[in-house]
């Protein structure tokens, strides 16, 4: 077992050149850290290795230095205390692969985010690949910061959110792991078990139905603003619909997670009279989190294609466990299928491929705990 080493954190590898990624090298950048980015297509490293970081604008010293740009893992990993992970959900698997002969004994691992169930996989596929490294596994319940693109190596901060989870797998490490990570997150809070921060998948229950209510839009060029614009009441009545269910499956598991309305309030200190309201504030405000955020003109998105295997199908198998019904998930999930034509058959988080096939609620909360034995 790796032995506590609170605030040890000084190299980081960031896994992961998208939006997430750039935003980790921004605020982590100018917070001191010494950084490495790494992802599979040059294209997406060029101009910030030719620049040799990113400009943050309106930030004191609004330079964040990158001290590697790189296709090669190893390069990026080596000699790192924390590795980070920030490819998007669907890789996770491919990326644990690649990191299993890498990593080192003391090194941790975090997900930004797990998404549902992301630190089970990742740990399942570690071991299937022979790691036999002495690590940490952590993961996030959602990404930390907004920010704006201005140029393709400056950004602009906008909004951090004031309330996000970070919980360990196993979860007995939970408060060791968050003393040693928390520094870089100072709004973060230690969750007991990855139960919490995966069901606690915001993303889930926000992106998707909001893509197929107004998929003619988005299929037309979408540019709409898509929380300003396209949460209407009948939206935020689905949205009501899939939370509430995804509140009891995480009861039947014995675990206590905000509503929707209330993950708002911790994570941006804003709450209206209803949703429409509050996402129109968080899209209207010069700053808010969602100024900038505009719909894709494709169904084919992260919104659809991440969050329904890695989020609504394993909150769907978390509800067959407990025998919590869950029919304005299962609905969306078969709506989507067909109007996208995927059946999310390679992606979909089941509980076989979770590890969990065969287990009790009990056993689940156990396994949450200890790990896999």
């Amino acid at each position: 077992m790796v032995t506590d080493r609170a605030n040890d954190i000084k190299t980081i590898a960031i896994v992961g050149a998208g939006p997430g990624g750039f935003r980790l090298v921004a605020n982590l950048g100018l917070a001191g850290y010494r950084l490495r980015l790494n992802d599979i297509d040059d294209a997406k490293l060029t101009a910030i290795r030719a620049r040799g970081g990113i400009e943050v604008e309106g930030t004191p010293g609004g330079f964040a230095p990158l001290e590697l740009a790189t296709t090669d893992l190893r390069a990026a990993t080596d000699g790192a205390d924390l590795i980070i992970i920030v490819s998007g959900g669907n890789t996770q698997p491919g990326v644990a692969r690649a990191l299993a002969p890498l990593l080192v004994d003391g090194q941790a691992v975090l997900l930004i985010q797990g998404n549902t169930g992301g630190s089970l996989i990742v740990r399942r596929e570690l071991d299937r690949a022979g790691c036999r490294a002495d690590i940490e596994l952590a993961e996030t319940d959602t990404y930390p910061y907004a920010m704006r693109w201005v140029a393709p190596t400056v950004m602009r901060q906008t909004t951090q959110k004031r309330w996000i989870q970070i919980a360990a797998f196993p979860g007995n490490r939970s408060q060791a792991v968050h003393a040693r990570i928390g520094p870089l997150f100072p709004q973060a809070v230690a969750a007991p078990n990855i139960l919490y921060t995966g069901l606690t998948n915001m993303n889930a229950v926000l992106h998707v139905a909001n893509c197929v209510a107004n998929a003619a839009r988005i299929e037309r060029g979408g540019g709409h603003m898509f929380y300003g614009e396209g949460v209407t009441q009948a939206v935020a009545r689905l949205y009501e619909a899939i939370d509430a269910e995804r509140m009891a499956v995480a009861a039947a598991l014995g675990v206590g997670i905000p509503s929707l309305a209330d993950w708002v309030e911790r994570a941006y200190h804003v709450r209206e009279a209803n949703l429409v309201k509050t996402f129109a504030r968080l899209t209207a405000e010069p700053d808010g989190p969602y100024v900038a955020n505009k719909a894709a003109g494709t169904l084919d998105h992260k919104y659809i294609v991440e969050d329904v295997p890695t989020g609504l199908i394993p909150m769907q198998e978390l509800g067959s466990v407990t025998k919590t019904p869950t029919p304005a998930i299962d609905a969306l999930v078969q709506v989507v299928r067909f109007m996208t034509g995927r059946s999310f058959a390679a992606e979909a988080r089941t509980l076989e491929r979770l590890g969990l096939a065969g287990l009790n609620a009990l056993q689940i909360r156990d396994l949450v705990r200890d790990g896999f034995r």
